[in-house]
């Protein structure tokens, strides 16, 4: 994964739940940890769009991003409630590259490419 890293941030154990409220998604994998293990998972996990939507925040801050652009995500590995993260971007030809990872050394959550 190239770039440097641009912020790292907490991703608490309630993510899920406050994404649910304004969302409606109430999608019991993201809700709570006895729920989660019903389907499969050790944790609680954040939701992908919010998960997206928190990375297109932080590059908006960190870099400012155009009034108009596309894009483009792909999900690699969930984020566990609670955890750590922290988001590298670096620029591309066509646009910026930026990707989520567990902070040190974890697993890559999620990429992304921005385009216009």
């Amino acid at each position: 994964m190239a770039g440097p890293v641009l912020t790292e941030f907490a991703v608490p154990a309630a993510t899920g739940r406050r994404y649910a409220a304004v969302s409606g998604d109430r999608n019991p994998i993201h809700l709570h940890p006895l729920t989660a293990r019903l389907f499969g998972f050790r944790h609680a996990i954040a939701h992908g769009m919010w998960t997206k939507a928190r990375c297109l925040a932080a590059l908006d801050r960190a870099q400012r991003l155009p009034d108009a652009f596309t894009v483009d995500v792909a999900f690699h590995a969930p984020v566990p409630l609670p955890s750590r993260v922290e988001l590298r971007a670096w620029p591309r030809d066509d646009g910026r590259a930026f990707a989520l990872r567990a902070a040190g050394a974890g697993p890559v959550h999620l990429r992304g490419r921005l385009h216009g």
